[in-house]
């Protein structure tokens, strides 16, 4: 998740990292929150290609998938950690 990351946004990112690997020392479950805010344009124009490859009926389709997802998922700003037993 940290690659991820955008370079203005990671003021939290050591002291989440420390409570991440206490939490999963301690056998919990770990959850990193972060959220990039995006136009209505540069959503649609991503949906649009994120249901083409959804919808894909190539054996490639979990690829395509993920190619997609990973276009949005940059420059993300961190918000913190959770966990659950």
């Amino acid at each position: 998740m940290y690659e991820r990351l955008s370079k203005e946004a990671q003021s939290f990112k050591d002291a989440t990292l420390t409570h991440v690997k206490m939490y999963a020392e301690a056998g919990l479950r770990t959850l990193i929150i972060a959220y990039r805010e995006l136009s209505e344009e540069e959503f649609m124009s991503w949906e649009e290609e994120f249901l083409k490859a959804q919808t894909s009926v190539t054996a490639d389709r979990d690829a395509l998938v993920d190619a997609v997802a990973d276009k949005i998922e940059r420059d993300l700003i961190l918000l913190g950690a959770t966990a659950v037993e």
